[in-house]
């Protein structure tokens, strides 16, 4: 296997495990917001803040992986409700 393959794959799994990590963050901001906890400009502000696609796109360099990123966080939005 290619070194430039390697590097793909291992970039791919730590895209996958980045999603699964912010997956689990935004619904316990959305649990926070919907107990009251806390405003929903906060919870806006930490939800956009989690899906800050600059720090994910200077890690990308496999177009594919790009892709998969933003669908990831096209996801996220919608689960949180910010779209």
């Amino acid at each position: 296997m290619s070194e430039a393959l390697i590097e793909n794959a291992k970039q791919l799994e730590e895209l996958t495990l980045w999603h699964a990590q912010t997956e689990i963050a935004v619904r316990e901001l959305k649990e926070l917001f919907d107990s009251g906890n806390i405003s929903l400009g906060e919870y806006e502000e930490l939800v956009e803040d989690l899906l800050e696609m600059r720090g994910v796109e200077a890690d990308l360099q496999l177009e594919q992986n790009k892709i998969y990123a933003q669908k990831a966080i096209d996801a996220l939005k919608m689960l949180s409700g910010l779209i």
